[in-house]
């Protein structure tokens, strides 16, 4: 429908310059108020009142013209004509400023002082050309000068609209683009016509006037019109180089208006100039203060942004306390200033025993308001100068800027204890906790954060060993020891590398023939200054890191090799005996243990029946999943034995659900004198025999000891009476078991 309306209106204004008739004009022009009507009507616009107001201005207009070229028709001083077209410019006007205000309802104070500064300067350009001289003409009756000078004032408002329409953000659809269009020939036409007063031909501003028609009716008929009012997402328009070439345009036109009177001869009201280029300052002045708050904001804006990504990344995002990196951070500072101050620092590690528990009986959702409730307490107690973390689940930290010894960071301790140990109101729940302190300081310049935390982490595992809500201060004692421990640690890598570690083995004799059935393999370590040392002796160190699986798999490796290389000596002797091999929890849950056990297997070519495997009771309580890699293990033909069974962590209720082939009796039940142990003792042997498990008796001293274990039909027996731990010592029997197959059922040396 646009295009067919444009098509129509160029033909209808080609047929007026052919031959000009006041119909065809006056009929153009009706034609915009049509149009703009039939737009709403068809568009529907969010907001139709500046349509509205526009086709009462284009109306307005179009009676103007029929008075101007039908003068007698209504006879009326000043002429009715002008009375109509100045009614046109604020029924304009407000419509324009209505469909800006819509397409930007908020605050958009540079827009504003922008749109001020260009239409000032294009408005003082155009009153010193136009208006001025009509002003200053005395021979014109002052009515006739005041509606004369009421039209580029008109015009002068219209195209600061323009200016303003351009200038907002929003959409710059086919129909704003047209509105715009419209506009321009419209102000052109009338700027022109007032300075040109005197000519006669006029064509070239009728075609402008009529292009103005049509073009504002074509932009009312476009179906994006309805998208002029809507209002844009955008907080402030971009400042391109457009607008800076605009704004330095308006703001040089009263010093070229002043060039042009010194050069050329131009009239201009000095007074005139002075006082726009006064107010043009004035809101060059307010752009540029605007222009630095608005630096200012965003440096703001920008520091508080960098603020809360630091501490967003630098934060537990649960408690608010600080994280492991930035608690790191902060160690490492402060113990730089205690080294330029000459004052220790301190380090506190508060775990909260059993918190799993709470998860596991209220819901995460609960033990996290637990934690929170922790960390408040602990920001309560503490310094301002102190730093509260959580290194991850249910353990915090707390760094002391500057203590004087450890009986000091143990001072704290013991302050902060009873207040975290109160129950917890959460979520309708009274949950009592109870939580274990390790306590630590710098003892002098050269620790660092790693090892602080370390000692720290130290003391709060020998608090949990101890017992529920007790403190531990890593002392001397502890720091002494755990010197030994790194020693230890370093020299068994060395160890096992240069081949200074060994198997030994104790013989698994059957309890009713006391024949030997299989060996269980021991480490010995040949230390270079304290002679050969038992597993006991080094395995606990061993134990708290990846080495304990280093030797596990060795041990593998050996025991198996050296089981074959017997058998392939001694056939008659060895070739239905079994060899145990005890291996830790880490080693339990490695992911490798499958195939570390068949890398083992092939190597020494042994089957898989030959050797036995054997895990803790503790082992199977400490490591999550432990029934599957132990049924993996089954499945593959290996025999699986739970040692230091007894100790009370299996009831004996669950036994026949282990997936194992044996258990291992452990020698404190098997030499107990307390009252009942034998009743214990012969419980568990036949639920174990219930379940289908083999029993083997550890820790077996004297052959009283033996016969007693026959009396309650436990299948196999070690210990010191059945022989040394050194295969190719004579055990109590040469000759293999009498079973018709080889069963092992061993664990590791105690």
């Amino acid at each position: 429908m646009t295009r067919i309306y444009l098509v129509a209106g160029a033909i209808a204004t080609a047929l007026y310059l052919l031959g000009p008739t006041t119909v065809l004009y006056d009929a153009i022009g009706a034609s915009c108020v049509v149009a703009i009507l039939v737009g709403v009507r068809i568009n529907r616009p969010a907001k139709a009142l500046p349509w509205y107001l526009m086709a009462a201005g284009q109306g307005a207009w179009v009676a103007g013209d029929l008075f101007y070229d039908l003068p007698d028709l209504v006879r009326t001083n000043p002429p009715a004509s002008d009375l109509a077209y100045l009614t046109a410019y604020p029924l304009l006007i407000v419509g324009l400023a209505v469909l800006v205000h819509s397409r930007r309802p908020t605050r958009d104070t540079p827009g504003l002082i922008d749109s001020a500064i260009v239409m000032l300067g294009l408005g003082l350009l155009s009153w010193v050309l136009v208006a001025d001289p009509i002003v200053d003409d005395a021979s014109i009756a002052w009515v006739d000068r005041a509606i004369a000078a009421a039209y580029p004032a008109g015009d002068i408002l219209l195209l600061a609209l323009v200016v303003r329409l351009v200038s907002v953000p929003g959409s710059r659809s086919p129909s704003f683009r047209l509105l715009v269009a419209a506009l321009i020939p419209l102000i052109t036409a009338d700027t022109v016509f007032a300075m040109e007063i005197g000519s006669s031909d006029t064509r070239v501003l009728d075609v402008m006037w009529l292009g103005s028609y049509l073009l504002w009716g074509a932009a009312a008929l476009h179906p994006t019109m309805a998208q002029l009012s809507t209002p844009s997402g955008v907080r402030t328009a971009p400042f391109t180089a457009n607008r800076l070439v605009a704004l330095g345009a308006a703001v040089l036109v009263a010093p070229v208006l002043l060039i042009a009177q010194l050069t050329h001869g131009l009239h201009v009201d000095t007074w005139t100039i002075v006082l726009g280029a006064s107010v043009l300052s004035i809101l060059v002045v307010a752009r540029m203060a605007y222009n630095i708050e608005e630096i200012r904001s965003t440096a703001r804006q920008r520091d508080q942004l960098r603020s809360d990504l630091f501490h967003e990344a630098s934060h537990d995002s649960l408690t608010g306390t600080a994280n492991g990196p930035y608690l790191r951070q902060q160690i490492g500072a402060a113990l730089r200033r205690g080294r330029r101050d000459g004052s220790s620092v301190g380090l506190l590690v508060v775990d909260i025993d059993e918190f799993d528990e709470i998860n596991d009986r209220f819901g995460h959702g609960v033990g996290d308001l637990v934690l929170r409730a922790v960390a408040q307490r602990l920001r309560e107690l503490v310094r301002d100068v102190d730093v509260i973390a959580r290194l991850g689940g249910d353990q915090f930290v707390v760094l002391l800027d500057s203590v004087a010894s450890d009986h000091d960071a143990m001072i704290l301790a013991a302050h902060l204890l009873p207040t975290i140990n109160q129950p917890v109101d959460v979520a309708g729940h009274t949950i009592p906790i109870t939580a274990s302190i390790g306590a630590t300081t710098s003892m002098d310049g050269g620790t660092e954060p790693d090892q602080l935390l370390h000692e720290a982490n130290v003391a709060i595992r020998r608090a949990k060993i101890s017992g529920r809500g007790r403190i531990e201060v890593f002392d001397n004692r502890l720091r002494s020891e755990l010197r030994e421990r790194s020693t230890i640690e370093a020299d068994l890598c060395a160890a096992l590398k240069d081949g200074r570690i060994s198997l030994h083995y104790q013989p698994v004799v059957a309890v009713h023939t006391e024949i030997v059935e299989g060996y269980e393999a021991q480490l010995r370590w040949d230390h270079p200054t304290r002679g050969l040392l038992g597993p006991e002796a080094f395995l606990p160190v061993a134990a708290t890191s990846d080495l304990i699986c280093e030797l596990d798999r060795w041990t593998l490796r050996e025991a198996t090799a050296e089981l074959s290389e017997l058998t392939a000596a001694d056939p008659d002797r060895f070739a239905d005996v079994t060899v145990s091999v005890s291996i830790s929890g880490r080693m339990l849950a490695s992911p490798t243990l499958l195939q570390d056990v068949d890398e083992a297997l092939s190597a020494s070519e042994l089957a898989p029946h030959r050797l036995t495997i054997g895990v803790t009771e503790m082992a199977l309580v400490d490591v999550p999943n432990a029934m599957l890699p132990l049924s993996a293990l089954r499945h593959a033909g290996v025999f699986v034995s739970i040692d230091d069974f007894g100790t009370g962590r299996t009831p004996i209720g669950q036994i026949q659900h282990l997936p194992a082939d044996a258990i291992k009796i452990h020698s404190t039940l098997i030499n107990s004198a307390e009252p009942g142990a034998r009743d214990l003792l012969a419980l568990l042997v036949n639920a174990a025999h219930g379940s289908g498990l083999l029993v083997v008796a550890e820790g077996v001293e004297d052959a009283g000891q033996l016969v007693d274990l026959r009396q309650l039909e436990c299948d196999s027996a070690q210990g010191l009476y059945s022989a040394s731990a050194d295969p190719t010592d004579e055990p109590v029997i040469v000759h293999p078991s009498v079973r018709g197959v080889p069963r092992l059922r061993i664990v590791p040396d105690q």
